[in-house]
């Protein structure tokens, strides 16, 4: 009984289905072909039943995974790291910032003032000046894959194209959200995911504390501040990240050009 269930469930049945349908079509056909209407709709049928197989079974080459698991794989890896931070008493929110090596970085300062243009390689930062936490950004092996696979091209200068860069790639390329609504200045840039797929995240993100999602954040949010920041060419710093319902509405702010 369970073998039966499991082939009918599987991706494969409907298309095994269309084939053995047109194969007896044809055969049909063979057999009883008067050269009439009826006989060339017999074969018109089978063609038919081929090709929808064929676009069925070229659909169904590989099954995504389930959003329950999809949702879970970033929680503990970003609430590790926020933790880590908060026992070292670094509790500033990040800042990204896209180098000349084509990577983007994520800096916590520890001190005030101006973060130095140029960082050292070393994770913990000392300067004359200003100390602070540097480490690769979280969202960086989406954006390299993205870049990669699905060419995507960052607009730069212009904060309204990089907007529809972003809207572009949360709602079309990645499905994360069914409506992606961004809002830009000069100095800040608000995007309101609705019906965000990976709710559950934010949530147990901000169950632990609200602190996480702007101290460190999740490779989502952190994938959109790396290609404001790519593409202002300016650190962006995440401000809040609110979930109301299924709606996450994410601020950053700007800062001046380096």
């Amino acid at each position: 009984m369970k073998l039966k269930a499991s082939l009918i469930s599987s991706v494969y049945f409907a298309p095994a289905v269309l084939f053995l349908a047109a194969v007896l079509t044809f055969t049909v056909y063979i057999f009883t072909n008067r050269a009439d209407m009826t006989s060339a709709l017999l074969l018109l049928a089978g063609f038919m039943l081929f090709i929808t197989g064929i676009l069925l079974l070229t659909l169904a080459d590989r099954r995504p995974l389930p959003v329950k698991l999809t949702e879970m794989l970033p929680v503990a890896g970003s609430l590790d790291l926020a933790t880590v931070f908060a026992d070292l008493g670094v509790t500033s929110s990040t800042i990204h910032r896209y180098l000349p090596s084509d990577e983007c970085i994520q800096i916590n300062p520890v001190t005030g003032g101006s973060i130095p243009v140029i960082l050292t390689d070393l994770t913990f930062v000392s300067t004359e000046n200003w100390n602070g936490v540097q480490y690769r950004a979280l969202g960086s092996p989406l954006l390299s894959q993205l870049k990669r696979e699905d060419n995507l091209i960052i607009p730069t200068g212009s904060i309204d194209r990089i907007g529809t860069c972003i809207s572009e790639v949360m709602n079309d390329t990645l499905s994360l959200a069914e409506k992606v609504t961004v809002k830009t200045t000069d100095t800040s840039v608000v995007i309101i995911l609705e019906e965000f797929a990976m709710k559950k995240t934010c949530a147990a993100l901000q169950a632990q504390s609200p602190k996480c999602c702007t101290m460190v954040g999740c490779p989502v949010c952190s994938l959109m501040a790396s290609i404001l920041a790519e593409g202002s060419g300016r650190d962006v710093e995440s401000i809040s990240a609110v979930l109301d319902g299924s709606a996450l509405t994410v601020s950053f702010a700007l800062h001046s050009a380096k």
